[in-house]
């Protein structure tokens, strides 16, 4: 139950001491946080014995959005395959985030 809390929280002081170390990198330190997010979500998922399938199934959808995305940019050479990947990068950290909280409300309500 504890690297339930423990996991976001190494997560985020991982990525403030990233952001000290490479202030001018092209990479923040939030890019960690979803590697972070995912093995919270899957110990609240095991916890509450939710099908642990659930953040695990997340990451693969990802993963096969940054593969059409990539296969687009491939094939229309005018999009930036780098900005693409960013911005999906993007997404995944906020979106592990949010599929964290709201895990978080499960496990305490629910």
């Amino acid at each position: 139950m504890l690297w339930i809390f423990l996991l976001p929280i190494i997560g985020l002081g991982l990525a403030f001491l990233i952001n000290l170390i490479f202030p001018r990198a092209q990479f923040r330190g939030y890019d960690v946080l979803p590697f972070f997010f995912i093995a919270a979500c899957n110990l609240i998922t095991i916890q509450r014995n939710i099908p642990s399938f659930l953040p695990y199934g997340f990451l693969i959808y990802f993963i096969l959005a940054i593969i059409v995305s990539v296969k687009s940019a491939i094939k229309n050479k005018n999009i930036s395959l780098g900005r693409t990947f960013r911005k999906l990068w993007n997404y995944l950290a906020a979106s592990t985030a949010l599929w964290y909280l709201g895990l978080l409300v499960v496990l305490f309500i629910v």
